[in-house]
């Protein structure tokens, strides 16, 4: 159950992350595009402006525009220079006295105060720039004539300005509005979207749970009568093959059944008690170490003492048995095999690392060493006995424990870290 909502909650998240990178897309592409336009358009404004003297002429024609190009609505209104408010000041070439103050588009601004602003905006050094003054928006442009003067334009863009506000606050809303919709139908239908998948997991889980107990009568009389036909017999070349081969297949049916008990604790159901990590570790090790020893290779523990978890010891101990059994499985002839438990560089909690010594690790997959029945033996050669179900059991209870597991190769070792 903790996996179907793992998968419940992640097909929601990836779903609804879609939707708002999508509607953040729109909504910026929009917002953007306009932002552009206006821009352009109020630029064409007050070139028209200064283009005119200072003006805008009543009997402006409109200019002709290519396949792809809108229309400058300055161009196209003829009540717009009646609608547009402006000022413009005239300076001389040396931009210390005014030749003419125009502010008869303006109820704004008297001539004191736009000679007063237009020396500002001379001082900032910007031929073109927006400001704010008294809640409205101005845009202003200098320019030089051809006798050398200079003309300061502005232009009340305040009805501009707000309409692209508004356009964006409106898309805003609108987005969070779908955005919040979606996830609400999403949450409400997820259920069915990943109702094949569930069932189709339900299936494999209950086939496995079948077919180990279904496997196991057979593999049993099998085991039986191979002995008894010895005991007739004698012992031969076939009938240890026959008891090898037996002895796989109930490793194997063991270690199904296993899995399949794994995917079903409840995370909730977990009897959560104080667990002393250092000396878990230690037990679990030292059972390995004589194991280790008999096929050559050495078996190193650097565990502090007195670290403690809120967890579930059997399932702990459960991880770390996996994980030393496969270390000592796959360590090079002669090895090391070395158990680490740190608190370093981690406020809360615990890692513990778990390496040894594997030579031809270099060009190996290690993304998929955790998918069932993997092995990185591509073919799955019998030498090695395993059947690449350990591993993903480790990472599926280690998850159930909101742990993580890591595994990389370095320098002839393979690591595999565990972070609580």
């Amino acid at each position: 159950m903790d996996m179907i909502r793992r998968l419940h909650r992640k097909f929601i998240w990836m779903a609804t992350a879609s939707v708002v990178a999508i509607i953040v897309l729109a909504v910026g592409l929009i917002n953007g595009s306009l932002y552009v336009r206006v821009h352009h358009e109020i630029s064409s404004i007050t070139d028209i402006i200064s283009q005119n003297g200072g003006t805008i002429p009543s009997d402006l024609a409109p200019q002709e525009k290519g396949l792809f190009e809108f229309g400058n609505w300055a161009e196209e209104t003829p009540e717009f220079s009646y609608q547009a408010r402006y000022f413009s000041i005239l300076f001389d070439a040396n931009k210390k006295e005014a030749k003419v103050i125009n502010v008869n588009h303006i109820a704004a601004f008297n001539a004191k105060e736009a000679f007063n602003l237009a020396v500002r905006v001379l001082q900032t050094g910007k031929s073109e720039d927006f400001f704010l003054k008294d809640r409205a928006y101005y845009n202003y442009k200098i320019t030089q004539t051809a006798s050398g003067d200079t003309l300061v334009v502005f232009f009340d863009c305040t009805r501009d300005i707000l309409a692209i506000s508004s356009i964006f606050s409106y898309s805003v809303a609108l987005g969070l509005f779908c955005i919040i919709l979606f996830f609400l139908i999403i949450t409400f239908l997820s259920s069915k979207a990943i109702k094949p998948f569930v069932r189709n997991m339900e299936n494999q889980k209950r086939f496995i749970t079948n077919a180990s107990h279904e496997l196991k009568t057979p593999v049993a009389i099998i085991s039986a009568n191979t002995e008894a036909l010895e005991l007739v017999s004698g012992k031969s070349e076939w009938t240890g093959n026959i008891i090898k081969q037996t002895k796989r297949l109930t490793n194997l049916i063991n270690d199904l059944v296993a899995l399949a008990r794994v995917g079903e604790i409840e995370k909730e159901n977990l009897k959560l008690e104080d667990v002393d990590i250092s000396q878990v570790t230690e037990t679990i090790a030292g059972d390995f170490r004589q194991v280790a020893a008999e096929r050559g290779k050495t078996l190193e523990t650097h565990i502090p003492p007195c670290v403690h978890v809120q967890s579930e010891e059997k399932l702990f101990g459960q991880i770390l048995g996996i994980l030393l059994d496969n270390a000592v499985k796959y360590c090079d002839e002669k090895g090391r095999v070395q158990v680490e438990v740190t608190t370093e560089k981690k406020e809360k909690g615990f890692a513990i690392i778990i390496s040894n010594d594997f030579a031809e690790g270099k060009d190996i997959d290690y993304t998929k060493f955790f998918e069932r029945f993997y092995r990185h033996d591509i073919s799955h050669s019998s030498q090695i006995k395993g059947y690449g179900v350990g591993l993903s059991m480790a990472a599926d209870i280690v998850q159930i424990l909101d742990g993580t597991i890591d595994v990389s190769w370095k320098e002839g070792r393979i690591s595999f870290r565990l972070d609580f």
